[in-house]
């Protein structure tokens, strides 16, 4: 990625995908933008760990905003290597940046 991460706009853009698209009825309308704010507070309230240019940028964006303590770890790679190989994280791409999702949230 070569983009500037832009944190906000990464979250609100996964809110989007996973509400998916917006239904023709107005009532219906409102009920999707209730789940897509409901999707995108909750990526803002920690759903999301961090946002980086990829994922060990990620990981170290963590570290420096206190949401993870890597200090088990000889290096930020070892960290990443220890994330993928628990499977209580997933990665999801978007055009604001690479972002780090903590699956038990």
């Amino acid at each position: 990625m070569t983009a500037p991460v832009r944190e906000a706009r990464a979250l609100a853009y996964l809110a989007r995908q996973d509400a998916g698209p917006p239904p023709a009825g107005t009532e219906e309308r409102a009920d999707w933008r209730t789940e897509q704010r409901r999707g995108h507070d909750d990526y803002r309230a920690g759903r999301a760990v961090a946002v980086g240019v990829d994922r060990l940028d990620t990981v170290r964006r963590a570290v420096r905003a206190g949401r993870y303590d890597a200090r088990d770890h000889q290096d930020l790679t070892a960290a990443l290597a220890a994330l993928e190989h628990g499977g209580l994280s997933s990665w999801r791409i978007t055009p604001y940046g690479v972002v780090w999702i903590d699956n038990e949230f």
